[in-house]
């Protein structure tokens, strides 16, 4: 590896781990506890450093959160790839991958749903708000195709694709926020058992063979 090379691949290390202290820090103390200096030491990093990566938290996460919805994209997009071999199992499928979404990495998941609360878009940067906004329409465009192609083909009752990736995605984001209000009542969860039932009344509300 070339000094160019080598000194890339050190830039792009250093990023990431901006990114993954924000979240980091984030999980621990909230949004509005967070500070630069406070990422800047979690990543080990001098505080001039991190200024030269990103100039303000908020462009730290909305950093944090494209790069981690772009794992999602890529998944949408396999799944639309393989559609015809799953095209019997589509919806199962696709709850599956909303759940290893999920799992991958949760306190980014969360730190995700905090951002897209209205209240946050509206206080972000215009250019911000862009980049937020054009990650989740490429997400909710895979997401409308994939159930256009189960309507197309039979698999799901014959209703609006758009509308019907929004119930489903709102189902499972429901879910999510049940189980953090839970969380920090120190309540029990049932994340598991209520997967799977909300999969079992969607299909039934969804698949047009049943």
């Amino acid at each position: 590896m070339g000094i160019k090379e080598r000194r890339e691949r050190e830039k792009n290390e250093r990023r990431e781990s901006i990114l993954r202290a924000a979240i980091q820090v984030y999980d621990k103390e909230g949004y509005h506890a967070i500070t630069m200096e406070k990422i800047a030491e979690t990543a080990e990093l001098g505080r001039a450093t991190l200024y030269l990566y990103f100039k303000t938290k908020d462009e730290i996460f909305i950093h944090a959160i494209l790069s981690y919805s772009d794992f999602f994209r890529q998944r949408l997009e396999e799944l639309y790839a393989n559609r015809a071999e799953i095209r019997d199992n589509l919806l199962e499928s696709l709850w599956l991958t909303f759940i290893e979404f999920y799992e991958k990495d949760r306190e980014s998941f969360n730190a995700t749903l905090y951002f897209h609360q209205s209240e946050m878009i509206r206080n972000l940067p215009g250019d911000l708000r862009v980049l937020l906004d054009r990650s989740g329409s490429a997400n909710y465009a895979y997401l409308s195709k994939i159930m256009a192609y189960g309507i197309d083909q039979g698999v799901f009752r014959d209703c609006s694709a758009k509308t019907l990736a929004e119930v489903v995605w709102t189902s499972f984001l429901g879910i999510i926020h049940l189980e953090n209000s839970k969380r920090a009542m120190n309540r029990k969860s049932h994340l598991v058992i209520t997967w799977q039932l909300a999969l079992e009344l969607l299909s039934k509300g969804i698949l047009k063979s049943t």
